[in-house]
């Protein structure tokens, strides 16, 4: 059996999926689970750049479309409290797409899917964890 390797981009060392996977696992459970989180952090930006090495393909739907939303918000300040700061918080607002093969979700389409019960948002992964099961993917 032959395994694809990915390289990682900063030294050109070919790595294993499993090992990408085990990587990736450890610097997100360094995460400190701030209130307020930035794309200034550097514990953010490396579990980004183990991310990018994995296969899409293999990758299931829903958890694209969570690492979308997540990067998508980077940027934002949270906590978030209500709906139409989070839709500010989008790149393009309410037409910041997600789209993995044939599936496309607008941010717009997406806020159908929250509550008012749910603000205030405290991070990125909050708002996509809950976009992520109430849209059944």
């Amino acid at each position: 059996m032959v395994t694809k390797m990915s390289k990682w981009k900063y030294t050109g060392k070919e790595v294993t999926p499993e090992k990408i996977d085990e990587s990736l696992k450890t610097v997100k459970s360094a995460c400190f689970g701030c209130d307020t989180h930035s794309a200034d952090c550097s514990i953010a930006r490396a579990a980004g750049d183990i991310a990018e090495m994995m296969d899409e393909k293999n990758i299931p739907v829903k958890d694209q479309i969570h690492a979308q939303i997540t990067g998508a918000l980077a940027g934002a300040t949270f906590p978030i409290a209500t709906p139409d700061a989070l839709i500010a918080a989008f790149p393009d607002g309410a037409n910041t797409t997600c789209c993995v093969g044939d599936l496309k979700m607008t941010a717009g389409e997406a806020g159908t899917l929250l509550k008012p019960s749910d603000f205030p948002f405290k991070s990125a992964k909050d708002v996509a964890d809950i976009i992520v099961s109430r849209a059944g993917l």
